[in-house]
């Protein structure tokens, strides 16, 4: 990926190198950046195991290795498909296949590394994806048979980096693994494409085939958009017999190839070639709305009728937001339904225009010079990957890792553009052109950055202090962005906005909005919760916890421990919890009463008893059993907060 140029007569290409070189310290700078955020900036957590999500592909390459594609339920959780009694994941085999030899250490070694690759495989992706642009950039250059310039090369690599594939740092999942792989495949493809159309060669052939069947079976959505431009460009080239028709038919193959194999998997799997029997999704299954939004939907994740909503959105100047918090950038409001049936999902989502605002700025450039210049090569690749974001914008959800989809096709006629065009002649243009590229690329950074960050950190108690407490040595009291929590009022809109709860003049609870949403970052115990050890008694039912009108009791057996709760108001339906297994001995205990969210639970030793969204008025008080915790009081939030109103 980064060999070294030669002129024609042999000799190193100085400029060419120097290009190369730039482009590297670019690449090596952004990789760091993405890993520190990808690693909440504790890079000794590169091989932490990740949360949901991040072991599917290590599940799935377990079941290719005993000769079957179904899953574990356990694993596959809300994502997975009952199919004839099974479960099966939909999504493409090639990054399982990969993982196969993770999945015979996890064989020998008890799962060892389930969940611990998903980072260091989208670090990889990352770099994959930036040689991409920098293999891009030269094929550019080469095809337009222009000088090396560092500046141009190493500025687009930058420029490729700085953009929404930088915000999925945010998250270690196989959401944003397999948006950020699906990119880089397709922009591999892309350069084997235009180098065999400038040059026809067999290796030029061979990589265009196997990245573009490499991204089929990644992303089909994506995959299938950039299979019909590289194809395209295969098959001009072999009309008008330009190079070996051999070669041009190795790529056709690639594409044909990465079609078949997504189809066959789909079709072992859902018995379809392409489509998903949604219906049979374990979260449609348990969430009556989504089962009725789908029937109305054809059964499909797709219809012309969301475009009105995605295309506004996704290019909307507006979808990001400013304030004096850290990390200052957040997202702007969600998007509108417009079309004439609603979007199943929207969540929180900038755009084009707001976080690839140079990719661009740039790509409509130099659409505008492959067009006046009839470039049938690039155009066709432009369309294929025009082509490919059509899924993206036709789904019924919104959500910001879907920028990545679009990413193909701002880089091939940004790469022109950056390789083409000059700014006017006369004195400071250059130097303001690159000052102004600059500023662009550090905004893409700075906000990609900031909007991974709220991902990531959002409901994480200590993302809220810190952001708190720098402010409070900022800027005197009151902070903005911190209102009430008040049972059956309405949730603030705006993701990130702080509630807090009082019990007379203590505060007792701190929430973040997120979604519509309350989400709890802390609650006070012996006030919303009650947390500490619980001794029962064998063989009678004694009192846990209660309010004037409520009683939370357990009963006991020899070997087994039963909640039920009962209420003389009628406020809270009588609940039994089912029976579990005791050892004789006191427990660990947390009882929550929330009339926030609401929610009533009680966990046992780190394992849910007893949940009802149901809550008792006043507070809970423990029985005379329940010892609680003194030194848990879990209120050093909420006090932090309250004097910042």
């Amino acid at each position: 990926m980064w060999r070294t140029p030669n002129l024609p007569d042999g000799q190193p290409d100085t400029a060419a190198v120097r290009a190369a070189r730039a482009a590297r310290r670019v690449t090596v700078a952004a990789t760091v950046l993405f890993t520190l955020v990808l690693c909440r900036w504790r890079p000794w957590n590169l091989f932490a195991r990740a949360g949901f999500s991040s072991d599917f592909y290590d599940e799935q390459a377990r079941a290719m290795l005993h000769g079957h594609l179904a899953v574990n339920p356990a694993v596959a959780g809300i994502e997975g498909f009952l199919i004839n009694g099974r479960t099966y994941l939909y999504y493409g085999p090639f990054l399982a296949v990969a993982r196969l030899p993770v999945a015979v250490v996890n064989l020998i070694a008890g799962n060892a590394l389930a969940g611990r690759i998903t980072r260091l495989s989208m670090v990889v992706g990352f770099v994959v994806f930036c040689t991409g642009a920098h293999a891009l950039a030269v094929a550019a250059r080469r095809w337009w048979q222009r000088p090396a310039s560092s500046w141009r090369t190493a500025g687009f690599v930058a420029a490729a980096a700085c953009s929404p594939v930088l915000y999925l740092a945010g998250w270690a999942s196989v959401y944003h693994e397999t948006e950020l792989w699906a990119a880089a495949f397709a922009v591999w493809a892309a350069v084997g494409a235009i180098r065999f159309a400038n040059e026809p060669a067999r290796r030029p052939a061979v990589l265009a085939a196997v990245c573009t069947a490499a991204a089929i079976t990644t992303r089909a959505t994506v995959g299938l958009g950039i299979a019909a431009g590289v194809g395209s460009v295969a098959l001009w080239c072999a009309l008008r017999k330009h190079g070996d028709r051999r070669d041009a038919v190795t790529i056709i193959a690639g594409c044909v190839a990465g079609a078949a194999v997504h189809m066959s998997v789909n079709l072992a799997r859902f018995g379809s070639l392409l489509g998903l029997p949604v219906e049979r999704q374990v979260l449609t299954l348990n969430n009556p709305a989504r089962a009725a939004w789908f029937a109305g939907n054809n059964e499909s994740f797709f219809s012309l009728r969301f475009l009105p909503t995605t295309v506004v959105h996704y290019l909307r100047p507006d979808a990001i937001g400013f304030e004096r918090l850290a990390p200052v950038v957040r997202f702007g409001p969600l998007a509108t339904n417009r079309g004439s049936y609603p979007l199943e999902t929207i969540t929180p989502s900038a755009s084009l225009i707001t976080t690839a605002t140079v990719l661009l700025v740039a790509a409509a450039a130099g659409a505008v010079v492959l067009v006046v210049r009839r470039e049938a090569t690039w155009l066709l690749l432009l369309a294929g990957a025009a082509l490919a974001t059509v899924p993206t914008f036709a789904i019924g959800f919104i959500a910001n890792r879907y920028l990545v989809d679009m990413l193909p096709m701002l880089m091939i006629p940004a790469a022109v553009a950056f390789i083409r065009l000059s700014p006017p002649r006369g004195v400071g243009w250059h130097r303001a052109t690159r000052v102004v590229f600059g500023m662009g690329v550090l905004w893409g950074a700075f906000s990609n950055v900031a909007l991974a960050t709220w991902t990531q950190n959002l409901k994480e108690p200590g993302f809220t202090a810190w952001r708190y407490q720098l402010d409070a040595h900022l800027f005197a009291a009151p902070s903005p962005g911190i209102v009430d929590a008040v049972a059956g009022a309405e949730v603030p809109q705006r993701d990130g906005t702080v509630g807090l709860s009082a019990d007379g003049d203590r505060c007792v609870a701190v929430y973040v909005a997120e979604q519509g949403r309350w989400v709890p970052l802390e609650r006070a115990n012996n006030a919303r919760r009650l947390t500490g050890t619980f001794t029962p008694t064998t063989g009678s039912t004694v009192l846990v916890a209660g309010t004037d009108t409520f009683s939370l009791n357990a009963t006991a057996t020899a070997d087994t421990l039963q909640f039920s709760t009962s209420s003389t108001s009628g406020e809270v339906s009588p609940l039994d919890s089912a029976p579990l297994p005791w050892n004789g001995e006191a427990v660990a205990i947390t009882v929550v009463a929330d009339p926030v969210l609401p929610e009533l639970s009680v966990t046992v030793a780190g394992r849910s008893a007893l949940f009802s969204f149901r809550v008792p008025t006043g507070t809970l008080t423990p029985g005379t059993d329940f010892t609680v915790d003194p030194t848990d009081q879990n209120e050093t939030l909420c006090r932090q907060l309250a004097h910042r109103r």
